[in-house]
């Protein structure tokens, strides 16, 4: 052998030969053969032992299935949909029940996957089995097989199965998504027929530790999208059976599974990282069938809706959801998430919030009286004397404590939709504003810095400012809302009096103008605030007082001193139109500093009449663009407010800028433009009020017609010279004004025409100097001459009569043309006519909202609607529960149908119907019976029969009353979850036989007098509801009525109706659910269901023939009336009841009611 050699010398280690790798040869997978008849798939699917057969069999089935289901070629659906409908009828049972086993081949491959721990053999069988249900449910042909099915599927042997698979390893999720998605298409199978019973076994179906655990395991180590699609996660496939047991439970199973806090947690923790698609199905879900659902309790929603479960979805705000499918028919996905926070947060009827306005939490409001007034040696405490007021000294007290954890953890400065959430919880829990500035103060400091954040900040700052004052709590309305809670929605704990004043002179014109303007905001909502506690002081107890200087006294000391503000104004120059905006904002907010809080103002020594000169000279200038001059003329309004407060204001001394006062000024201004200065004449006239030159007396002021005097038009406008002369004439007035009323006494003796109206003093002025102008100026005397008679015929139009005197020249009244007296008559009678389109105004609404009996034809009440449906001349309830089996049989109202037949008008139907309950109750006792609610249910029917047999065998009709308590008592025992259920069954346990004449009372007193055993919140309404639809329902003939009238059924249910805890309802709205009731039942609000079901059963009543009881009986007319006295019923509640009252009385026995009233009815 020769020695090998060596290799060439490069400098480079030696190379070696890389090892070829071992190829692995993967068995070809066998062609999947096709199925072409049914026999072919019952030799397809025979059970066999052997794994990798069993497994074969699978596959050629799934190929057969996918073909139905997803075939491209839809002409060989038919065939191949009518050789699985011949398979499934060859392996249908000849008899059917509660232990047959439909297709035993695929239940025993399943149950022998399980036995030799085959989790392939397991999942594909699974697999196999979730798909045909899904293709069984997408045909009406296969209805009833698939029903077949899944209850073979429910039954106890494959249940534990799947729960064997559900509870699988988390990493092996080829195992636990087919259960999963086998157990989704039970709950949906022909729209949720089977969805109660799944969830009955809820200990193998709906283990709670099992599904959060499977609403973890999500595709976190792939770096790839999931494909929701074709190999969803398991946490996809748990979530879409979540939602469809939402989607088709009824509400007592979804509160149930609401409480379980495990699964919500999981559900909801980390949804910002699942696909958009599944975040649309869950928003979607929770917003229809569990914010919307108004069955669902308020304390459901709650455990859904925590403060955790909210910060968990409030990160949906915060990631970028982008849909690959962007359609016009929905809304994009923001949108729906941030309409559910909305929506889940702010609804008090269908959320989770607790409406109280500003008011502390109590648990008894009603009892926190008003303290006494102090007598003797007592000490009057006033708002101290209240227990609850010392508990604001550190904190806030709140009813929604969730939410006030939740909006703790928003960013509304740093995203847009959190600021619109956090606002619109504020507007619905005002006690939260409290709370949320109180709890941040320390945290975030409010100093002044142009940064995003504080800007962000600031913005959200001002909204929660703007938000409205919220309306009284009712049951402590009596009392003012705490001050320290008001303040914060006025002006919040960050804004403080050292940080306004660093705004206000910053050197940023943003960050001064959003101190001006949050500023003007807070006072407008103070003003208002204090305007609503003075109202309320006006009905007696001096706290509404005390709250009021309170609040102004906190108020002031937050709000930077006014000095601070006037400093702000004199910097701002006029000279562009954002300076124009912040002078215009910063008078306004000077101004409110007078109006609201003027005893804080007058203490600072505000010279307003140097800035008054220049706003009057720049708007006399008429210089710029229509907005500066607008925003000129705003600015000019606030200050001459200001100046009215000022007791240092001289309105007649012309400063040297101008060429009149300030006073002529304004007149002529409001002369030359009097569209654009409405605000400004007010302001004029209160001025001239409280000068007393000119009267306003008449119907028309004499300004008005002084200003009509020097308009423009007919060739004349008044010179400055005239202007000047009536200044002087205003100046000199206001200097002597005894004098000129002496002069007018002196006139009026001489003149005895001039005591038919009232005379302007001015005009006193007017005779006196106008000699002395004619001296002095007589190049102007011509115009003052023709505005003296223009005057003259605009007072005389009035109502003021003429005045002349001795230094009057003769022919004065010639100075006027025609045209001029016609131009001033016809502007003088457009404002007569004015003033009497105002005055007629309200007389004519007050008789439409008012009708009067001679007006309107008030007609009865028409009962048609409210007469009890009519029997069924069919008589189908009698057969139609037989063709069913049991649970659907009584899940679908069949058994309440055939027992509302025992108060049938035919005795035959009656004495069917108690045989077919007799057969109905033999099959509850068979050993093959497997409802679960089937012992209560046995009670419930053989009370019913030993109670209903003695009356029917006398020939006698049964009770409507008792009768329909048992039809809705089948619904009660039939599902544990509902709010009834434990005093049913409690009622069912006190005899065999019922006391027909005594159950009314007895359920009524049970109900309304005590309280309910459930502990959710609203069960005591939901209690009442479902006694008043018994009792509207159950009123069937006038038997039922006088039965009611032997005890005080009535006149419990008529006092619910009064009850304060209903507060004061929509009036409008509560006399259309009475006509309505589809409506009142679809009717989210439990409260605003109990007044239209009283009203409903007086009507009922009446319309059995009733009404002659509820007159002599129960007062009817004067419960009607004093419904009518309170204050929310409104002008349609008026109508209704008249119109009932009206029904009442004609169809009552005349003779008896006229009998018994002495003639007075």
């Amino acid at each position: 052998m020769l020695k090998r050699e060596r290799p060439f010398d490069s400098g480079l280690p030696p190379t070696r030969d890389v090892k070829r790798p071992r190829i692995q040869q993967q068995p070809a997978e066998e062609p999947i053969e096709e199925i072409i008849s049914s026999r072919h798939l019952q030799d397809v699917l025979y059970f066999d032992q052997n794994i990798d057969r069993a497994l074969k069999t699978i596959r050629t089935f799934k190929s057969f299935l996918d073909s139905i289901l997803y075939s491209e070629d839809q002409h060989d659906v038919p065939r191949k949909r009518a050789i699985l409908l011949e398979y499934l009828e060859s392996q249908k049972p000849r008899e059917i029940d509660e232990e047959t086993v439909f297709l035993p081949n695929l239940m025993q491959t399943w149950g022998f996957a399980a036995t030799a721990n085959s989790d392939k053999l397991s999942s594909a069988a699974t697999s196999i089995l979730a798909l045909l249900v899904k293709v069984l449910s997408n045909h009406i042909d296969f209805r009833d097989h698939g029903l077949l099915l899944c209850k073979t599927i429910l039954q106890q042997s494959q249940l534990r199965l799947l729960a064997r698979g559900l509870s699988a390893s988390k990493s092996k999720e080829y195992v636990i998504a087919p259960c999963i998605r086998l157990l989704t298409e039970l709950v949906v199978y022909d729209g949720g027929t089977l969805a109660r019973q799944v969830y009955a076994k809820r200990d193998l179906t709906f283990d709670t530790k099992i599904l959060a655990r499977n609403l973890a395991l999500r595709k976190m180590q792939s770096q790839e999208a999931e494909d929701i699609k074709r190999k969803p996660s398991v946490r996809t496939t748990a979530i879409r059976y979540l939602l469809a047991n939402f989607k088709f439970q009824n509400e007592g199973a979804k509160a149930d599974m609401l409480k379980q806090a495990n699964v919500m947690r999981a559900l909801i923790d980390g949804i910002e990282l699942d696909p958009s698609p599944i975040i649309r199905e869950i928003v979607y879900s929770l917003t229809t069938y569990i914010i919307n659902d108004p069955a669902v309790p308020r304390r459901n929603k709650s455990y859904v809706f925590n403060d955790r479960n909210l910060y968990s979805l409030c990160q949906l705000y915060r990631v970028d959801l982008t849909e690959d499918e962007v359609r016009e028919d929905r809304k994009p996905l923001m949108e729906a998430i941030h309409e559910m926070m909305v929506t889940a947060c702010t609804s008090s009827e269908v959320g989770v919030v607790k409406q109280s306005g500003w008011y502390p939490p109590n648990e008894d409001d009603a009892s926190i009286e008003e303290p006494a007034i102090a007598s003797g040696n007592t000490i009057d405490l006033g708002l101290d004397a209240l227990d609850w007021n010392s508990k604001f000294t550190s904190s806030i007290p709140i009813r929604n404590w969730s939410l006030g954890e939740f909006i703790l953890t928003l960013r509304p400065y740093a995203f847009d939709l959190e600021r619109q959430l956090l606002i619109s919880i504020f507007e619905a829990a005002p006690e939260l504003v409290a709370w949320f500035f109180v709890k941040i103060a320390p945290n975030f400091t409010f100093t002044p810095k142009l940064t995003a954040t504080w800007i962000g900040y600031a913005a959200f700052v001002y909204s929660a400012v703007q938000l409205p004052i919220p309306h009284l709590y009712n049951r402590m309305s009596h009392l003012p809302p705490p001050v320290p809670v008001v303040i914060e929605s006025i002006l919040p704990h960050p804004l403080t009096q050292k940080v306004l004043r660093q705004c206000t002179s910053n050197s940023s014109d943003l960050i001064k103008f959003f101190a001006v303007r949050i500023l003007t905001v807070a006072f407008q909502k103070l003003r208002d605030v204090v305007v609503m506690f003075q109202d309320n002081s006006k009905n007696g107890g001096k706290l509404w007082e005390q709250a009021i200087e309170k609040l102004i006294t906190e108020f002031g000391r937050r709000c930077p001193a006014v000095k601070d503000i006037t400093m702000l104004y004199s910097t701002l120059k006029n000279s562009t139109t954002d300076n124009h905006m912040q002078r215009e904002a910063t008078a306004r907010l000077i101004c409110l500093y007078y109006e609201v809080t003027p005893q804080v103002a007058l203490d600072e020594k505000f010279d307003v009449s140097i800035p008054l000169a220049s706003a009057l000279q720049n708007v006399e200038e008429d210089m710029g663009t229509p907005d500066e001059k607008e925003l000129r003329l705003l600015e000019l309004s606030h200050l001459v407010k200001i100046a009215r407060w000022s007791p240092s204001m001289s309105w007649w001394s012309k400063p040297k800028a101008l060429k009149f006062s300030p006073f002529m000024t304004l007149l002529r201004l409001l002369v030359r433009a009097p569209e654009s200065s409405v605000e400004i004449k007010p302001l004029v006239a209160s001025i001239v009020k409280d000068c007393g030159a000119l009267q306003t007396e008449t119907e028309i002021p004499a300004l008005d017609a002084l200003i009509i005097s020097l308009a423009d038009g007919s060739d004349f406008a008044a010179s400055d010279a005239t202007l000047q002369f009536l200044d002087d004439c205003f100046k000199r007035f206001s200097q002597k004004p005894i004098k000129y009323e002496d002069d007018k006494d002196t006139l009026l003796q001489s003149n005895a025409k001039m005591n038919d109206g009232p005379i302007s003093l001015l005009r006193m002025t007017l005779l006196e100097q106008s000699p002395f102008f004619e001296k002095e100026q007589p190049e102007h005397v011509a115009n003052l001459h023709i505005w003296s008679d223009r005057l003259r015929i605009a007072l005389s139009a009035i109502g003021e009569p003429n005045v002349t005197g001795p230094s009057k020249p003769p022919k004065v009244t010639s100075f006027a043309t025609p045209d001029q007296a016609t131009f001033i008559q016809t502007n003088i009678a457009e404002l007569k006519l004015k003033c009497k389109n105002s005055v007629t105004e309200e007389p004519v609404q007050a008789t439409i909202i008012e009708p009067t009996p001679e007006t309107t034809m008030i007609t009865s009440l028409d009962l048609t609607p409210f007469l009890p449906p009519p029997e069924d001349t069919k008589n189908t309830a009698l057969t139609k529960w037989s063709r069913k089996d049991l649970a659907a049989a009584v899940e679908e109202g069949d058994i309440a149908s055939l027992i509302m037949n025992l108060a049938s008008h035919h005795h035959s139907i009656r004495i069917q119907t108690l045989t077919a309950l007799r057969t109905f109750i033999n099959q509850l006792q068979s050993p093959s019976c497997t409802y679960p609610e089937k012992e209560q249910l046995y009670i419930l029917l053989s009370e019913l029969v030993e109670t209903a047999q003695p009356i029917l065998e006398t020939g006698k009709e049964f009770s409507g009353l008792t009768t329909t308590w048992a039809s809705h008592a089948v619904g009660v025992v039939s599902e544990p979850t509902l709010v009834m259920y434990p005093k049913v069954c409690g009622f069912l346990m006190l005899r065999p036989r019922w006391r027909v004449s005594k159950m009314a009372e007895y359920w009524t007193e049970k109900i309304i007098l005590k309280s309910p055993e459930d502990e959710n919140e609203g069960a005591y309404y939901r209690e009442l509801i479902w006694l008043l639809n018994w009792l509207y329902e159950g009123l069937r003939t006038e038997a039922d009525v006088d039965s009611l009238r032997k005890t005080t059924v009535l006149e419990k249910v008529f006092a619910t109706f009064l009850s304060p805890a209903l507060g004061h309802g929509n009036g409008a709205k509560v006399f259309e659910l009475v006509q309505d009731g589809p409506r009142l039942e679809r009717e989210a609000s439990l409260q605003g269901k109990i007044r239209p079901l009283v009203l409903r059963i007086v009507c009922r009543i009446v319309a059995v023939g009733g009404a002659t009881t509820l007159i002599t009986r129960t007062g009817i007319l004067a419960w009607l009336g004093e419904v009518k006295s309170m204050s929310w019923v409104g002008k349609e509640g008026n109508v209704f009841l008249e119109r009932l009252e009206i029904v009442i009385v004609e169809k009552a026995d005349k003779a008896r009611v006229g009998e018994w009233s002495g003639g007075t009815i």
